[in-house]
């Protein structure tokens, strides 16, 4: 996506969906954190392909393992934020794997449906997610998504619904 918070729509709405399952700052954080390099290619400090080895699940899923050993040491230090927020979760090792995963998993599936450089399954070549949708499509789907991650946050914040049971995650 030529605009990176594109990808915290979707990363928001899964995460807060899945939030029994998920670690929502994990989730948030790797849907965007593929496009650093990009970004450092975009703005010439790097060269090479925009969508390189990190656009690939491979590449991807060594972001993942990256930020999973930052999150875990870090991730208790969000508490009274999450608190804040109303989101709290108790910081888990199974959630902030499996958000971490999520995250850069759902950029790079977005991504490969609307970039012909990208080869997504690399080291195999080829892209066969491109043009799975509308390049329309994709990004109506991503605001959307922030749309309704939104409401769903507003809803959840002011008590009108709960996104974690009870016993789950507090």
């Amino acid at each position: 996506m030529p605009f990176t918070p594109f990808h915290l729509g979707p990363g928001l709405l899964l995460g807060l969906l899945a939030l029994r399952w998920l670690d929502l700052p994990a989730v948030l954080v790797a849907s965007v954190l593929v496009d650093i390099r990009a970004a450092l290619v975009f703005f010439g400090v790097l060269d090479g392909p925009l969508h390189g080895p990190f656009h690939t699940f491979l590449g991807a899923t060594l972001l993942g393992v990256v930020l999973i050993a930052v999150s875990l040491p870090v991730r208790p230090t969000l508490d009274s934020v999450l608190a804040w927020l109303r989101l709290a979760q108790e910081p888990s090792i199974k959630r902030i794997v499996a958000g971490a995963c999520v995250g850069v998993w759902l950029h790079i599936v977005l991504d490969a449906i609307l970039y012909a450089d990208m080869a997504p399954l690399a080291p195999f070549p080829g892209n066969p997610l491109l043009g799975l949708v509308s390049v329309t499509a994709v990004y109506i789907g991503c605001l959307v998504a922030g749309v309704l991650g939104v409401g769903l946050y507003v809803l959840a914040a002011s008590g009108l619904i709960e996104l974690l049971p009870r016993s789950a995650g507090r």
